[in-house]
Formats: C-alpha cells, structure tokens, sequence
C-alpha cells in the first residue's frame, strides 16, 4: 500500500476551518461596509454644511450693515425672532440661493448704570445679534453691536 506522505495530506482545509473562516469574515466585514458607508456621505454632508454656514454668515453680514437706529428699533426678547429673520416652518421655501430659514435675534445687551455688561442688560447703546439655522439651530453666529 503506498502511503501519502504527511505533509501533502494536511495541505487542504477542512470543513470546519473553511466555514471558520467565513464567520469571521463577515463578522469583520459588516462593520468595515458600514464604515466605508459614512465614508462614502462625508463629502455631500460637508458641502451641505458648508453652504449652510455660508447662509448664515451672509445673513449676519447683512443685518450688521443695516443702520444701528433700525437694529435698535428690531430689538426684541431673547428668544423672540426679529423682522430680519427669513421665513420658517416646514413649508417654507428655500430662498434663490438655496439657503434654509434662518433666525435673527437681536436684544440690548449690557447696563449704563453700572458699566457692566450683561445679557439681560437695558442699554441702548449696545445689542447682541445672532443668527442661526431656524430648524435646528446650528451655526449660531453672534456678535455685539455698539451705537
């Protein structure tokens, strides 16, 4: 009887091994596709990002350029939207430049009495803008505007 010698007989994998094999591999694979998946989103979510950011600061820069006797006559509670807002809601249109609404607060800021500053201040010669996304509020930008 001729006989294989050994090293040629264990050359193969078994069953066992073979379906081993298989389980780990997708158990690693799901997720390494999960992660290339993400990957994958980054760039169209980072445009979006930043365009909505470029709304917001185009808003702020246009609000700063008004006169400080009509900010001062927009001021309002801190919550409360000024008329410089864009418009919100669900419905709400994007505007020509694709930009979602945004909100504008604009509130006096500080205190002549005792020269300290402070948010709930009653100075009219210094106001607290911000502007932020309407729905979710990111990008707030805020700034101090003084007479």
């Amino acid at each position: 009887m001729h006989t294989l010698p050994s090293r040629i007989r264990a050359a193969g994998m078994t069953l066992l091994e073979a379906v081993f094999a298989l389980l780990l591999l997708s158990v690693c694979l799901i997720p390494a596709a999960n992660a290339l998946r993400g990957a994958i989103n980054v760039p169209a979510d980072s445009a979006l990002a930043a365009r909505e950011l470029d709304c917001v600061s185009a808003l702020m820069e246009s609000v700063l350029a008004e006169p400080y006797g009509d900010l001062f006559a927009a001021a309002g509670q801190p919550d409360a939207p000024s008329s410089y807002s864009t418009p919100d809601g669900a419905s709400a249109p994007r505007t020509a430049q694709g930009c979602p609404p945004m909100t504008v607060t604009i509130t006096s800021y500080g205190t002549d009495r005792t020269r300290k500053l402070g948010a709930p201040g009653t100075s009219s010669h210094l106001l607290r803008v911000v502007a932020f996304l309407t729905a979710d509020g990111r990008f707030p930008l805020a700034t101090l505007v003084a007479q």
